[in-house]
């Protein structure tokens, strides 16, 4: 990214859904280049296929990622936002934390066989190319009971895997900066033509 770039942030207490108010943001123009949405919690929380994400109150990383086209009209239609999204997001775990998550394919964040995250990336579509992209990120902070649409896996959060005197001195903020940071990377490896370098990232926290 240049200088020239501005990223805003836009924090909430409560939301129905990260991604819904980024949409909103976009729709409404108040976004520029890139952005980001931060809840405390969120009542309509979803992930792929219009599953539900549970959102407690400060339980979790409620997170999207806005970024609009600068200089081009549009960024090229693929697939490996999703893959580039997922990169970020252990990298960035272990990054804070120390502990190294995987990737079950294609957009939830493992550890230990439990599901420690999800991902859901969106965007809008025109005839020439994406318009914005969206990318969701939910991380489970602390422990707490989830209420999900199905029980295939059982969840887990960053509480139960590092130690008590880790979590004490552990900052959300700074998970949710080191994210920001390496979304924003990998997306520019991704609009430099790159493709490769995603891929191979990707397969190497495959699970």
């Amino acid at each position: 990214m240049t200088n020239e770039i501005s990223v805003q942030s836009f924090y909430y207490e409560t939301l129905d859904s990260t991604q819904d108010e980024a949409k909103r943001l976009v729709q409404s123009g108040k976004v520029k280049d890139i952005a980001y949405v931060i809840a405390n919690s969120q009542t309509h929380g979803r992930g792929t296929r219009g599953r539900k994400w549970s959102s407690p109150a400060k339980s979790g990383i409620y997170l999207s990622v806005i970024h609009l086209p600068t200089k081009q009209k549009y960024f090229e239609t693929t697939t490996l936002y999703t893959l580039a999204c997922g990169v970020a997001c252990v990298e960035a775990i272990k990054e804070i934390t120390g502990i190294e998550a995987k990737l079950k394919p294609v957009n939830d964040i493992y550890y230990n066989h439990k599901k420690l995250g999800g991902i859901l990336v969106e965007s809008r579509l025109e005839k020439k190319g994406i318009s914005s992209l969206i990318s969701g990120v939910g991380i489970n902070i602390q422990e707490t009971s989830h209420k999900l649409d199905r029980n295939i896996t059982k969840p887990i959060s960053l509480e139960e895997i590092i130690s008590e005197e880790a979590f004490k001195n552990f900052s959300k903020e700074k998970l949710i900066e080191s994210i920001m940071s390496k979304v924003c990377f990998w997306y520019e490896v991704i609009f430099n033509g790159k493709q490769d370098l995603i891929q191979e990232k990707w397969e190497n926290y495959k699970l």
